[in-house]
């Protein structure tokens, strides 16, 4: 999962428990490919490359946790913020959303990836990647999951 330039940058979301986050932390110290590795065959879903999109329709809504922001090298969410992201997505809409959907202020500040913004199924791409991960932090949050995330 290594990143290079020709490669699209995606946000990836994995349901874990707590035995799932110890052996994830024991691998990133031994041997970090095979942490990516064991993330990766966790239950979950990605955004593709939408995740930068909906972290812009997103933050002026104040969500409890900025779930798009994956850290450096995984973020692991508690099940209490897994909750708080559960609900908050379940009372966000996506067509609430997309009424703050612009595409050429997204394009003029460089909203990753910048060559999409313009195209005819650019709103319906993000609707499909926020509805990905509002049923994965809902699933998540009913099991009392918590969820890793990262970017590759």
């Amino acid at each position: 999962m290594g990143q290079n330039a020709a490669m699209s940058v995606i946000t990836y979301f994995r349901r874990t428990g707590p035995a799932a986050v110890t052996e994830l932390r024991r691998l990133l110290g031994e041997d970090p490919p095979a942490a990516f590795a064991f993330a990766d065959g966790l239950p979950g879903t990605h955004t593709d490359r939408a995740w930068a999109g909906l972290r812009f329709l997103l933050l002026d809504r104040e969500p409890p946790v900025d779930v798009f922001a994956a850290g450096e090298p995984f973020t692991i969410l508690t099940a209490e913020e897994v909750r708080a992201t559960a609900a908050f997505l379940a009372a966000t809409p996506f067509t609430a959303l997309a009424a703050g959907y612009d595409r050429a202020l997204m394009a003029s500040i460089g909203v990753y990836p910048e060559d999409l913004w313009e195209a005819d199924w650019a709103l319906s791409y993000l609707e499909e990647a926020y509805v990905r991960v509002t049923g994965l932090f809902r699933a998540a949050a009913a099991a009392g999951d918590l969820v890793t995330a990262w970017r590759a």
